[in-house]
């Protein structure tokens, strides 16, 4: 037989069932959610930066070369 389960959503961090209404289990994990995308949007600038700069190096002596 087939059991019923409560509605419920997954919490952002560690995946455990919470109700609907929330976003994360506790205090604990929001912190830690909001500390793992803070080092994930400095490595994508940081990814950013060394393309454009990679770039920079490869382009402008095409520009000026004799």
């Amino acid at each position: 037989m087939a059991e019923k389960l409560l509605q419920h959503k997954h919490c952002r961090n560690c995946n455990k069932a919470i109700l609907p209404d929330l976003k994360f289990c506790d205090d604990k994990c929001e912190g830690e959610h909001k500390e793992m995308m803070r080092k994930k949007r400095n490595q994508l600038l940081l990814l950013m930066v060394f393309a454009i700069i990679l770039m920079l190096i490869t382009v402008i002596p095409v520009y000026f070369s004799p």
